[in-house]
């Protein structure tokens, strides 16, 4: 198992789904004591990877999608940045999207069961409807719009349970990436009229789910064009074949569609709830049906994907330890030689020191020479204490000590040169021999 990158407590395994913007990988995160979970992460393509306004929708569709919390959704997770990059991470689910299911059908000639295209449009449909009245942080209506429920965007798992995918170009209050004017948002086979015009609302959403339905019950595409212009047109006529013109009948069903795929948005339904609730009144499969037909589908291809994930699972990524530092602390006992230092100076002036006599001033040979050396004892003792109490407490802290230009001592008074101490003695000043 091949592993991309490490970012931070997940690992980047191999891509299993690519599509025009972003690539989707296998991935891992790793706890602690031990816990590890199976995640996806989507990663931009090298192309728009350090493209800000694609920088813009993924931080976008984290924060939408993030707000959005129903069984038929695809979970949010978390962010990632890892140099330029952003990275989203996503919950795994471990099935086929609808668009690959529909593919594979067309490969082997046959069409999906009317019951289980109406239980996998049903389960989307539920996770459109929370997205449509999910709210902010504070608490107001985000007013989002998916725009792009393709066949692409709905996933399906090995349960039979159907999720909504790729918030991506969703419009919803406070998105930091907006909608240039005129900019077609979605994949054009799927857009509704007015949406063609730059226009969209909660509406929109539901005849695009009108096209996927019809698309999987007809087993072709509904919109078709030789180019974009002829496509557009052809949405812009929304001229739709009966369901019973493509080999299906079901009365039911054709009368959900009438209703869904009408030019005018306040002529379908009005939200998704109620949509989904008329579609499974015509009748829908259970999701051990819906779980049988993915596997007869796509069992080889999940089985291949397990085997992938199980190898991730259990691989060992090494993380190169930090560095530590090889400096060995400096001993404290230096600080402590200082003061014993001084406090020996100190005791040795105590007691080798005469008590000067009354009113008169020490002087003499051996005065002098004990003050010089109990000063310089004191000096050099309280100077070597603190320099190593500094550095004991707070190593590498101080900054070395400014040198000091010592000032020579001013010339002793010589004249006379002795003095006369009270017993009348003619004591000679040391430094004037």
């Amino acid at each position: 198992m091949a592993v991309t990158r490490s970012l931070g407590r997940y690992v980047l395994g191999a891509p299993f789904a690519v599509g025009g913007m972003a690539s989707v990988h296998l991935g891992r995160l790793d706890g602690p004591v031990g816990f590890r979970r199976t995640v996806a992460i989507k990663r931009m393509l090298g192309a728009f990877a350090g493209s800000p306004q694609a920088r813009a929708m993924l931080i976008d569709e984290a924060r939408l999608a993030a707000l959005v919390h129903h069984g038929n959704v695809v979970q949010t997770l978390d962010v990632v940045e890892e140099g330029d990059e952003l990275f989203l991470v996503l919950e795994y689910v471990h099935g086929e999207s609808l668009e690959r299911l529909l593919t594979r059908c067309r490969e082997l000639g046959t069409r999906p069961p009317p019951r289980v295209v109406t239980a996998i449009l049903v389960g989307a449909l539920r996770g459109l409807h929370a997205a449509h009245d999910a709210r902010g942080e504070d608490g107001q209506p985000l007013e989002l719009v998916h725009r792009d429920l393709s066949p692409h965007n709905v996933i399906v798992d090995v349960n039979g349970v159907a999720r909504v995918a790729d918030f991506g170009v969703a419009r919803a209050r406070g998105r930091l990436q907006g909608t240039t004017d005129g900019q077609l948002k979605g994949k054009l086979a799927y857009l509704s009229p007015e949406q063609v015009h730059g226009e969209a609302s909660r509406r929109s959403d539901l005849f695009t789910a009108g096209v996927v339905l019809w698309e999987c019950l007809a087993g072709r595409q509904l919109f078709q064009g030789a180019n974009e212009a002829a496509l557009l047109s052809q949405v812009l006529l929304c001229r739709v074949p009966t369901l019973a013109s493509v080999g299906v009948d079901s009365p039911p069903l054709q009368a959900v569609l009438d209703r869904t795929l009408q030019r005018d948005p306040e002529s379908r339904f009005a939200t998704a709830a109620e949509l989904a609730d008329a579609i499974e009144a015509c009748g829908v499969a259970t999701a051990s049906e819906v779980a049988a037909w993915v596997k007869s589908l796509v069992g080889d291809t999940l089985e291949a994907r397990q085997q992938l994930v199980q190898a991730l699972a259990t691989l060992e990524v090494v993380v190169p330890s930090k560095p530590t530092s090889t400096q060995k602390p400096e001993p404290r006992g230096g600080a402590w030689m200082g003061l014993l230092a001084v406090a020996l100076v100190v005791a040795a002036w105590w007691f080798l020191s005469p008590s000067p006599p009354a009113g008169g001033e020490r002087v003499g040979v051996r005065g002098a020479g004990i003050d010089a050396g109990v000063d310089a004892g004191v000096d050099a003792g309280v100077d070597a204490g603190v320099d190593a109490g500094v550095d004991a407490a707070m190593p590498g802290s101080r900054p070395p000590r400014p040198v000091l230009e010592k000032k020579p001592p001013p010339k002793p008074s010589c004249n006379p040169p002795y003095v006369i101490d009270a017993q009348g003695v003619k004591r000679y000043k040391v430094e004037c021999l």
